[in-house]
C-alpha cells in the first residue's frame, strides 16, 4: 500500500511539472527588499522543526505569519496560503499545490494535521512524502541537525570545481552517500527533492549551482541565484 501511494505521489508531481508552466524565476532583489529577515546577517532564527529547506526559508521570511496556527501539535498553514507563498518564490502552481495537497493528505492519514492544512513541524509524518537520508536531518529525525547539515556541506564542498560550482550529479552523489551511510534506500521522493533544490538554485538555467547558494539555502537564507523550483527529470 505504501509503495502504491508513493508511486501515485511521484506520478502526480511529475505530471504537474510538465503541464504547469505558471512559475517564473522570482526577482531576487525584490524578494530581498520585501523580506529582509532572510538576507545574510539577519538575526531572526530559523525554525529547525521545519525539515523542508524551501518552506523553512518561507517561514523565516514571515510569509506564514498571518495565517499560521501555533499549536502544541505543530505549525499548521492552509494550502491556499502555501500556494500563494510558493508561487511568489517562483514555484509552478501545479507542482507546489500538488505537493502541499499530497503532504496534507499524508499527514491527515497519520493524525498530524487537519484537512486542508500542512503541519510544517511534522513533515516526518507525511505518509508517502517523508523520507530518510535527509541533507539536514538525521535518520529518523524530526528537526534540522547542525552536525548533519555541516557534514552535507563539507561533502559538497569537496566536489566544487575551481569556480565554486556544483553539478546536479554532485548533489545526487552526496545524497546517495548519506543514504548508503544510513543503510537506507534512496527513495524517488528523496531524489526529486534533490532536483527541486537544484532547480530553485538556478541549475536548470545555468547548468550548475553555486556552493555558497547551497550554504545559504540550507540555512534558510536567500540565495544569490534563484531559479524556478520544478521537478527535474533524470534524478
Amino acid at each position: 500500500m505504501v509503495s502504491s501511494f508513493k508511486k501515485i505521489v511521484v506520478s502526480f508531481i511529475l505530471s504537474t511539472s510538465v503541464l504547469s508552466q505558471s512559475g517564473i524565476a522570482a526577482d531576487r532583489d525584490e524578494l530581498a527588499t520585501k523580506y529582509p529577515d532572510i538576507e545574510a546577517g539577519s538575526l531572526k532564527p530559523e525554525n529547525k522543526k521545519i525539515l523542508c529547506p524551501f518552506h523553512r526559508l518561507l517561514e523565516r521570511a514571515g510569509l506564514y505569519d498571518a495565517e499560521k496556527e501555533t499549536m502544541s501539535s505543530g505549525l499548521l498553514v492552509g494550502i491556499s496560503k502555501i500556494i500563494s507563498a510558493t508561487h511568489e518564490f517562483g514555484c509552478d502552481v501545479g507542482v507546489c499545490a500538488g505537493v502541499a495537497t499530497l503532504t496534507s493528505t499524508g499527514q491527515v492519514a497519520k493524525g498530524a494535521t487537519t484537512i486542508g492544512k500542512v503541519n510544517f513541524e511534522a513533515l516526518d509524518k507525511a505518509f508517502g512524502i517523508s523520507h530518510d537520508c535527509g541533507l539536514t536531518f538525521a535518520k529518523g529525525g524530526s528537526t534540522v541537525d547542525d552536525a548533519v547539515r555541516d557534514h552535507t556541506l563539507a561533502e559538497l564542498f569537496k566536489r566544487t570545481d575551481s569556480t565554486g560550482h556544483l553539478s546536479l550529479q554532485d548533489l545526487k552523489d552526496v545524497k546517495q552517500g548519506i543514504c548508503d551511510a544510513q543503510g537506507v534506500k534512496n527513495s524517488t521522493i528523496g531524489r526529486l527533492e534533490v532536483g527541486l533544490i537544484y532547480s530553485f538554485l538556478g541549475g536548470v538555467q545555468h547548468g550548475y549551482i553555486e556552493y555558497d547558494d547551497v550554504v545559504s539555502f540550507l540555512h534558510a537564507e536567500l540565495p544569490k541565484t534563484i531559479g524556478k523550483p520544478a521537478a527535474v527529470f533524470g534524478v
